[in-house]
């Protein structure tokens, strides 16, 4: 990704462009957005590599009647170098429900890292957990 803005800023465009592919139903597009050995825990699993993150992005896709929109609240950046960046950031993860109206579904705390490559900012890993977890 390259274009105008800080590196913090065009890695937090980057976040909002994952998001984006998966509440607009196309999970695959984001493959692009990870570096090809990045790790990813995602409900609960740890996927590694293009071939693991692209296996949950086309679950995902695939869950066409699951509408959600996320929302990225108290995002700041907790380690800034030439070549990575780390950004944390409170996602609200919010799902469509029957009657049109969406219900918050969960609160996540994510942490997620992006490394510079020639080819520019791209996620090496993400963590999420949930902010109160179940008893």
């Amino acid at each position: 990704m390259s274009g105008p803005g800080t590196d913090a800023e065009q890695c937090r465009t980057l976040l909002i462009d994952f998001l984006t592919a998966i509440d607009q139903g196309r999970a695959t597009d984001a493959l692009e957005l990870f570096t090809p050995d990045a790790v990813f825990d995602a409900r609960g699993t740890t996927l590694r590599g293009h071939d693991g993150i692209a296996d949950f992005l086309a679950a995902r896709e695939g869950e066409t009647e699951r509408h959600t929109v996320h929302v990225i609240v108290n995002d700041a950046v907790r380690r800034h170098e030439d070549r990575e960046i780390e950004l944390t950031a409170l996602l609200m993860l919010y799902e469509r429900q029957s009657d049109g109206t969406y219900r918050l579904d969960r609160i996540l705390d994510t942490a997620q890292t992006f490394q510079r490559l020639s080819s520019g900012w791209r996620i090496s890993a993400r963590t999420t957990r949930p902010v109160h977890p179940a008893a």
